[in-house]
């Protein structure tokens, strides 16, 4: 049986909302729309979620209000997963296109829940070419695998109970927004994993209600920053490299013996 599945979707963007229930009803997946927080009013400073002094130092900047919107939205679906004790479940933003094997891939997965908490779907050409170890056939030519690096992104994932009570740990207060928290294995517990060849992808042609303000160059930043700043940029960098990559390398012995079907 697939997970039901939950989309977070502004109210007002009703034609994205038909897109994406077409791409879902012909991929066999069941939905509910979730409203979505829309935080690009928002006065950031004042949000409890937000934990705006670790975020200066780490990154140099704040997050934006609609990335701040963005991870109460995620929230609240990880809220829901655990409060309804009802299994897994797929979680999408309302700009997502799938691959046609999507189902047959999801099948895979939950024939095999003991093995993922979170398992993200990228379709990127940039995150199919780097380092992945597999860890799990899923059929079709899909395979589980660990990602070595942190790609961002958290358009399309499945999150189990235990996966979303991880990731709730973390998100009372936060400087992170919701994909760079996943991609932190080594501070919430949760694999770093994924599905290769991609199986999802954001549509560019929708646009992104968050905006390109978050992409901001670290290099122009720390450029101007002061040598205080630029010691924690640096630092929070080393932090994660060493994090993601240890992560990666100490697992390789559990994950070669559970693909061997010795544990």
């Amino acid at each position: 049986m697939r997970p039901l599945a939950y989309v977070i979707s502004l109210k007002s963007a009703e034609a994205r909302r038909r897109t994406v229930a077409e791409r879902l009803d012909a991929a066999g997946i069941a939905f509910e729309v979730f409203d979505a927080v829309d935080g690009r009013g928002f006065d950031v400073e004042t949000q409890p979620v937000y934990d705006g002094p670790r975020r200066r130092a780490l990154y140099g900047h704040d997050m934006l209000g609609g990335e701040i919107g963005c991870l109460l939205s995620h929230k609240a679906i990880l809220e829901t997963v655990v409060r309804g004790r009802k299994g897994p479940a797929l979680v999408f933003e309302d700009d997502i296109a799938l691959h046609p094997y999507f189902g047959a891939a999801v099948d895979g997965l939950m024939a095999h829940q003991d093995r993922w908490e979170l398992v993200r779907f990228f379709g990127d050409a940039k995150t199919l070419r780097q380092r992945q170890r597999p860890l799990l056939d899923l059929g079709q030519g899909f395979q589980m695998t660990r990602l070595l690096t942190q790609p961002g992104g958290a358009a399309a994932y499945i999150v189990s109970e235990s996966g979303a009570a991880k990731l709730l740990k973390h998100l009372h207060k936060t400087p992170f927004p919701i994909d760079a928290l996943m991609g932190r294995p080594w501070l919430t517990g949760v694999g770093n994993l994924m599905v290769r060849p991609g199986l999802a992808g954001q549509d560019a042609a929708l646009g992104s209600d968050i905006g390109d303000g978050r992409f901001v160059s670290h290099r122009e930043i720390a450029r101007k920053a002061g040598i205080g700043r630029k010691s924690t940029m640096a630092l929070r960098r080393l932090v994660d490299n060493v994090g993601t990559r240890g992560v990666f390398w100490t697992s390789a012995p559990g994950d070669y013996l559970r693909r061997r079907g010795t544990s």
